[in-house]
């Protein structure tokens, strides 16, 4: 089952470009506790965006990327720490309700960006709340995607921006984690289990945005992320009702 799911989110993250790490993690929390989920969904999304890497370095704003970036390091002590101390059975809603959130950010249509050029206001706290919610729950995108459609960045910025923000969130979070002795042996060894359907998914959704776009991507990723973390969060009460 981990297979085909590693396939579905390597799929949606080739075709929408994001959603990976989220997705993965829902699929995984239905069989594992989220100190072995968080840490595996982390380093399949590190390493399925290789291949977006040179590009991403051609269209990462400085300005605006340092600052994320810097604001995420103050945060992955804090969620690293805060991911080995709280248990189990509180930890898997948190992730839930996370990336339902993840789900209708995503969903949100922002106010037209004032005309003026792309602004650093609000890019530190950005970054922080980022940060604290990947290495808690590997879903950092909700509140990067709510910051930059309001950035005033240009597509192609705001792809880069993201792509190399994710990738040095997810290195600096792996490093946190391990520093807390939440990583380990067993996190690696599946990580490479489900690396292969990952990547086949990631080619396959990019193959599939080429040819086929029925739905605008923001759409798609976000309504799947509210129905799977609609129902994780269900099935998680339920279980923290019961104990």
């Amino acid at each position: 089952m981990f297979l085909w799911i590693a396939f579905a989110a390597g799929l949606v993250r080739g075709y929408s470009g994001f959603g990976f790490a989220m997705l993965l993690a829902l699929g995984l929390l239905t069989r594992l506790p989220p100190t072995q989920v968080v840490p595996v969904a982390l380093m399949l999304d590190l390493a399925c965006s290789v291949t977006l890497w040179p590009a991403a370095l051609r269209t990462f704003h400085v300005p605006i990327g340092c600052r994320l970036i810097f604001g995420m390091l103050l945060a992955v002590p804090l969620g690293a720490w805060l991911l080995r101390l709280v248990p189990a059975v509180w930890m898997a809603p948190v992730i839930a309700s996370l990336c339902l959130v993840g789900g209708l950010v995503v969903l949100y249509r922002p106010p037209p960006v004032p005309i003026g050029g792309p602004s650093t206001r609000g890019a530190l706290p950005a970054g922080l709340a980022s940060g604290l919610a990947m290495t808690m729950a590997s879903a950092g995108g909700p509140p990067l995607i709510l910051y930059l459609l309001r950035s005033g960045l240009s597509a192609a910025h705001l792809r880069g921006t993201t792509i190399l923000f994710f990738v040095a969130s997810s290195g600096c979070s792996l490093l946190g984690l391990w520093l807390f002795d939440v990583l380990g042996r067993e996190h690696l060894t599946l990580a490479i289990s489900l690396l292969l359907p990952a990547l086949l998914g990631n080619l396959a959704g990019q193959l599939l945005h080429r040819y086929w776009q029925p739905l605008p991507m923001r759409m798609v990723v976000g309504v799947i992320l509210i129905l799977t973390s609609t129902a994780m969060l269900w099935r998680s009460l339920v279980r923290l009702g019961g104990a």
